[in-house]
């Protein structure tokens, strides 16, 4: 077996497994019996051969071919149908849109007939409006809505708009007429209200003014200037009694800057203690009579002398 003849099989069986792989991947299966009819459009825009048949939601064939009668104005689909499914006389095939990006696919009725359809029949035939159809039930509405509102409108524009909006004008101006002259009453009347009782009051505040002038008056005869200057001099005495007694040459200062007086005070405490723990120990050191030697005394400790 030569080179060539093997590299021509082996395209060969690649070229037949990625047709089968392709036609398994669109849901056809090229080893199951099948059985050919066809249909007629006049617009096949968008299916392609291999493009599926469905039933039902269900793959059940495919597109296999077309065949243009231009002196008729219409195309002959062939269609590829799985053996086992059972086509009734009645049956139709609609063209209908396949996903979102304009693929199309045929979608089969079988019909309700129970006399069958022999291979190589030809279908009903229908086009799917897609889309736009589904549309046309909500733009019927919105037709009969707006020839509704046009008929409102005529019957608005019958009746004396005109007239009636410039008496509704008429009557807000009244209306605001007369509650500017309640509201100019009202502040006349507060106005007299608040007069009047100032008018009672008016004693009052001049009594009260005439006690605010006596008071002035008197705060005027205090002699402020002589109270400031001694207090500036009772300023000055309390200055300079700080400066002696932060000096040393006072008594005061000498006990707050010289440490000798804490020293000698500390020590006059510790011998009062002192003297106070000895009473308390021998008691007749101090009651005996006076002729007693010092020498005998219990409390004092005679090696210092």
């Amino acid at each position: 077996m030569s080179k060539e003849f093997k590299i021509g099989l082996i395209t060969i069986i690649a070229g037949a497994l990625l047709y089968y792989g392709f036609n398994f991947l669109r849901g056809s299966d090229l080893f199951s019996p099948s059985n050919r009819y066809y249909a007629t459009y006049t617009n096949v825009s968008g299916l392609n051969v291999s493009n599926p048949v469905y039933f039902n939601g269900l793959p059940v064939g495919r597109v296999s071919g077309f065949d243009l009668v231009q002196n008729k104005g219409y195309i002959v689909v062939s269609i590829d149908i799985d053996e086992g499914l059972k086509i009734g006389k009645d049956a139709s095939a609609t063209l209908a849109n396949d996903g979102l990006f304009g693929g199309k696919a045929i979608v089969l009725d079988v019909g309700k007939s129970t006399e069958l359809m022999q291979p190589g029949d030809t279908l009903g035939s229908e086009m799917d409006g897609g889309l736009m159809s589904q549309f046309e039930p909500v733009a019927d509405n919105l037709n009969t809505t707006i020839t509704k509102l046009n008929d409102l409108l005529d019957e608005l524009n019958a009746t004396d708009i005109r007239g009636t909006v410039d008496t509704l004008k008429y009557s807000i101006g009244t209306l605001t007429n007369k509650a500017n002259n309640l509201k100019i009453e009202r502040v006349v009347a507060s106005t007299d209200s608040l007069m009047n009782s100032l008018k009672d009051r008016s004693d009052e505040l001049e009594g009260l003014l005439t006690s605010s002038t006596k008071l002035m008056d008197s705060l005027n005869q205090v002699p402020l200037s002589a109270t400031l200057k001694k207090v500036n001099e009772s300023l000055d005495q309390v200055n300079q009694l700080l400066l002696a007694i932060q000096s040393e040459e006072g008594t005061v200062g000498k006990m707050l800057k010289n440490d000798s007086v804490y020293n000698n005070l500390n020590k006059l405490l510790v011998d009062m203690d002192e003297l106070i723990i000895h009473f308390n120990n021998y008691p007749k050191d101090f009651m005996s009579p006076l002729g007693r030697k010092s020498k005998k005394l219990k409390g004092v400790s005679q090696e210092g002398k």
